[in-house]
């Protein structure tokens, strides 16, 4: 073999070594862990779509080291399942109302919907970050095998109904499809009959007349399910309730990921409520145009009647509390801030 040749060979293999050597950290730092999250929305509801765009924005922030597959409503387990599915990692994750699961833990109702309470999400986001309020949510999830990442709203929720509901009298006699909690719970109270079915479902019940009024988001995307097609009366701006949606993951899915991914994560999830919130709202205010113009009427809710119902929901705060020291710690801690707030 030539001195020259000898020499080549020598560079080459030094190089390739020199390569080898760096590929086990260039892998390790590419790895990708990937996660199933089912949210509660239906596929072509703009939340979403919202949602899709989250999970996108995820793994562009982590450079592909976490992958989230969003599901619609039902597309692996029921809407009312998905706990039991993140509990024992069927799913990864849910992007769903904590009050599905008030049956299992009462403090998930007060705190997922405190229903007449807060005006605008920007005041339970600060009861979350600010006054304990996620330390208490985290807990009552813990119970489950489960940690909360965030919470988002969709904003303050219309009422859809083929009657005109004006006041809390008028539920008297209407079979109203509502979730589990103390909104249901209060408007049940002023005489309706609740039924509770996914909100994937309340269009065909309203169809079919096994409901007369929805509770399912704002007016923007009632209008875009089709609601107004069926039932000309909607409440706005809003009516009583503003719903959490939470990602909630399997605790030790959680755990497991790289503390800088978790960072990443919780940051994205951030941007994404913020933006949420604001969207949903451009799209409420131009949908209430639209609607008017096609004859729809909305209505607003006076503030003699808004009072008397708010004193009706902590009257079933007060019985939801009784259920659970969580529950209790939950409703107190949140009528302390509304007080705060003046709006208590």
């Amino acid at each position: 073999m030539s001195q020259v040749r000898r020499k080549f060979l020598k560079t080459v293999t030094a190089a390739s070594a020199a390569s080898f050597a760096g590929m086990p950290a260039i892998v390790l730092g590419q790895k990708t862990t990937r996660w199933r999250v089912q949210t509660l929305w239906g596929s072509g509801e703009d939340t979403q779509k919202y949602f899709v765009e989250f999970c996108e924005n995820v793994k562009k922030n982590t450079d592909g080291r976490l992958e989230i597959q969003p599901f619609a409503a039902g597309a692996v387990v029921g809407a009312f399942e998905t706990l039991d599915a993140v509990s024992n990692n069927v799913l990864q994750g849910q992007s769903t109302y904590p009050g599905y699961w008030a049956g299992k833990e009462p403090a998930l109702a007060v705190i997922g919907d405190f229903a007449w309470g807060y005006r605008n999400p920007d005041q339970q986001r600060r009861w979350l970050h600010e006054k304990g309020g996620m330390e208490l949510l985290r807990k009552a999830y813990g119970r489950f095998n489960a940690y909360t990442i965030g919470c988002t709203w969709w904003g303050v929720e219309s009422l859809t109904s083929k009657k005109p509901i004006r006041k809390p009298e008028d539920f008297q006699g209407i079979k109203h499809r509502g979730a589990q909690g103390i909104a249901a719970e209060t408007i049940a109270k002023m005489g309706a009959s609740i039924v509770v079915i996914p909100g994937g479902e309340a269009y065909s019940a309203l169809e079919k007349g096994v409901v007369d009024s929805v509770d399912w988001s704002t007016i923007s995307v009632n209008r875009k399910v089709g609601f107004f097609e069926i039932a000309k009366f909607g409440t706005y701006p809003g009516f009583h309730s503003m719903p959490i949606q939470d990602l909630t993951v399997n605790a030790n899915a959680w755990k497991s990921l790289p503390d800088d991914v978790k960072k990443i994560v919780e940051k994205t999830f951030l941007e994404f409520d913020k933006s949420q919130v604001e969207r949903i709202a451009m799209n409420d205010e131009k949908a209430a145009a639209e609607l008017k113009a096609q004859g729809v009427e909305l209505i607003s809710w006076s503030d003699e009647d808004l009072s008397r119902s708010r004193k009706l929901a902590q009257e079933v705060v007060d019985e939801w509390a009784k259920k659970g020291p969580l529950a209790k710690e939950s409703a107190e801690s949140q009528r302390a801030f509304l007080r705060e707030l003046k709006l208590l």
